[in-house]
């Protein structure tokens, strides 16, 4: 298919919530893209799996409907390749798409803590210091940055770098993983079918992996 306007980003998806689907949504209506990716991250020095990456395939299926998948004349791709072993640099993943779709314009998202600029990186943000070939990442490609709260809304970016001005629930998964451990409730942040798969599976509970809810 000849998708001009790419989008392409992703997310532990452990669990994926509302905020996730909140997201795709709002790129699907944006209409500002073609075809939108989302991809459940794989093995991460700086996230902690602790469940099977079947679990986390499984919730994906059940936070997108399909009725989302071609919405609006944008298609929302949802790729798995990296789920079952270590993630994909951003930078491999662009020059892949680029490669596959030369005549293409893509788009990276991601959060506004991505882009603002720290003192522990000596005034350079996480994708220029953190991020595998960061400096050529921040200079060649096109970023669309999404608002996160406790972070400001970036300024004195390069012209490649776009604010998706759109409000976004604030909803992230390690806090859902921490209410499910301590037994609070959690049901209104993910959707009510990954309610259930959660408690059917006993997943995030502390105690390993269970097959009840308890």
């Amino acid at each position: 298919m000849n998708f001009k306007r790419i989008a392409i980003g992703g997310s532990a998806a452990n669990p994926p919530h509302t905020g996730h689907l909140a997201l795709i949504e709002a790129l699907i209506h944006s209409n500002l893209f073609d075809v939108v990716i989302w991809i459940p991250s794989g093995n991460r020095p700086d996230k902690e799996m602790e469940i099977e990456p079947d679990h986390r395939v499984a919730m994906t299926e059940l936070t997108f409907p399909s009725i989302l998948r071609v919405r609006s004349g944008t298609t929302l791709v949802i790729k798995y390749d990296d789920v079952y072993k270590s993630n994909t640099p951003t930078i491999n993943r662009l020059e892949a798409l680029q490669s596959e779709y030369p005549d293409s314009e893509i788009t990276w998202y991601t959060g506004a803590d991505s882009v603002i600029p720290q003192k522990k990186y000596g005034g350079k943000c996480e994708i220029e210091v953190k991020w595998i070939r960061g400096e050529e990442l921040f200079q060649n490609w096109n970023f669309l940055i999404l608002p996160r709260s406790g972070y400001r809304q970036p300024n004195n970016l390069p012209a490649n770098f776009k604010i998706f001005g759109v409000k976004l629930p604030n909803v992230a998964s390690s806090h859902i993983r921490q209410l499910i451990a301590s037994g609070q409730p959690f049901e209104h942040l993910v959707t009510a079918e990954v309610a259930e798969y959660i408690k059917r599976f006993g997943l995030y509970q502390g105690g390993g992996k269970h097959d009840h809810w308890l």
